[in-house]
């Protein structure tokens, strides 16, 4: 009976779910990224990404490439009229026009969001032990908290693969003012799952905003 008692302890305890875990948020976030980076080569990545935006009516449609170098802190935006290159916190203009804060907020833009969910470990961030569940369009997802200094992210994980599906923010916690994000469709490169698609809405009104496309990467 001590042996078959011993024995049923370690079954129950090889069988915890991610929901045992002390720090649940942060280790679905790893399982997450283990997922969609399960080489680390993000850190290091060097790419452009061919992006076609999808507006909504009387709004004109964009392309253009973002060239990220991960491994030199470098992104490079092209399109029609403009063209600049961050180094750092550097700015080189090539064509066009635009504000170095434009361009830093750019820069952060593209590397965040294509960069998730492996970004979200950047240093300084600070990922909720907690983690809830929660039906998404009739899907049931993980969702782990994420506040930043100006607003709150919460990110929708596959309870089975840990894909990163959705994302959503507030800038306004209290009025549940802010963007939801819906991801569809994976780019396989480099050993990595990009998510293809990104469809953005208002979280206080049904409204849709646009969807980034992915078209490649080269």
């Amino acid at each position: 009976m001590r042996y078959l008692s011993l024995f049923s302890l370690i079954v129950f305890i090889s069988c915890q779910g991610p929901q045992e875990s002390e720090n649940l948020g942060l280790d679905l976030i790893q399982k997450s990224i283990a997922f969609h980076d399960p080489l680390n080569h993000w850190k290091d990545f060097k790419g452009t990404m061919v992006i076609h935006d999808s507006l909504p009516p009387g709004r004109e449609s964009r392309n253009y490439q973002v060239m990220i170098d991960n491994s030199q802190s470098i992104v490079e935006y092209i399109k029609e009229d403009l063209h600049f290159r961050v180094w750092h916190d550097s700015v080189e203009v090539l064509k066009g026009e635009v504000e170095k804060s434009r361009a830093l907020m750019l820069r952060n833009y593209y590397t965040y969001l294509w960069g998730l969910p492996m970004k979200i470990l950047d240093p300084g961030t600070t990922i909720s032990p907690d983690a809830t569940r929660e039906m998404l369009n009739g899907k049931d997802y993980w969702v782990v908290k994420v506040p930043y200094e100006k607003d709150t992210w919460y990110f929708y994980l596959d309870p089975n693969t840990f894909q990163l599906e959705a994302y959503k923010f507030y800038q306004d916690l209290e009025a549940k003012k802010g963007e939801i994000i819906y991801l569809d469709g994976l780019l396989e490169v480099d050993g990595m799952k990009i998510p293809k698609n990104r469809s953005w809405y208002r979280t206080e009104v049904d409204e849709f905003l646009g969807e980034d496309r992915l078209i490649g990467i080269d």
